[in-house]
């Protein structure tokens, strides 16, 4: 089965299997292809650079961290969000130095109420999907 936007803890990333196919890169869990996860977290580091149209988070959800990087279009998404902001991402799974990273699809600041059902909800999917 594969999932799109499957809600789980970073720490998953870490004990994941990586692949590629004509769809893009993924990470498997019990044989179930993910290419792109939904996260929940804190942002512990994040730069902009506009010089190279380029930028970059690090995104923390108590588990774990995760680099999320992305193009000049995406930056207006940033005007409210800052370090420390608690932030709800939506990602691509990418690839970079033998490490799982996330291709940024969009970002938007959450309520520490969002945050608490989404963390929870991930947890919960990640027991789901480890069976």
């Amino acid at each position: 089965m594969n999932y799109t936007y499957f809600m789980l803890p970073l720490s998953v990333l870490e004990k994941a299997d990586r692949g590629s196919d004509e769809s893009g890169n993924f990470i498997v869990i019990n044989d179930n292809k993910i290419y792109r996860l939904h996260l929940i977290g804190s942002i512990a580091a994040m730069e902009l650079n506009e010089e190279s149209g380029s930028g970059y988070l690090i995104l923390d959800d108590t588990f774990s961290t995760v680099l999320v990087h992305f193009q000049r279009p995406l930056f207006s998404l940033f005007k409210d969000i800052i370090k420390g902001s608690t932030v709800e991402v939506l990602g691509t799974i990418d690839v970079y130095n033998e490490s799982t990273t996330l291709e940024l699809n969009n970002i938007k600041k959450v309520s520490l109420e969002r945050y608490s059902y989404n963390k929870i909800e991930s947890i919960k999917n990640a027991k789901v999907i480890s069976k």
